[in-house]
């Protein structure tokens, strides 16, 4: 007997029906009005589409951070990190030791967050 091998589907596989866009709404714009859309949507880090659907549903739109606020977000990960490790040795040794690090740290962090929030 010979066995038939089933070929298989070749691409991407078809999305679910719930998850498929098919209705579609026009809009027209002038030169003007189009041209700040676009600046807007470039600003807020989504493609066109993307940045009108999110208006239309009425959800917030936000700038995507810049590299310096990225940055930023990095350095109180890494600061985050510092505190959970003095909290530990903290509860270890006992607070008074570790008291030191947590002041300065703390004076780092707030710097940090005054200037992420401008």
């Amino acid at each position: 007997m010979t066995q038939i091998k089933r070929k298989s589907k070749r691409g991407r596989r078809p999305k679910p029906e719930w998850q498929r866009l098919r209705n579609e709404i026009k809009l027209h714009l002038d030169d003007g009005n189009y041209a700040v859309v676009k600046d807007m949507a470039r600003e807020a880090g989504l493609s066109l589409n993307k940045f009108i659907t999110r208006a239309v549903m009425g959800t917030t739109i936000r700038k995507a951070l810049t590299d310096e606020e990225y940055a930023m977000v990095r350095s109180l990960q890494g600061i985050a990190n510092n505190l959970n490790q003095l909290t530990r040795c903290a509860n270890g040794m006992g607070f008074d030791a570790a008291a030191g690090n947590v002041e300065a740290l703390l004076t780092t962090t707030l710097g940090l967050l005054s200037k992420f929030r401008m």
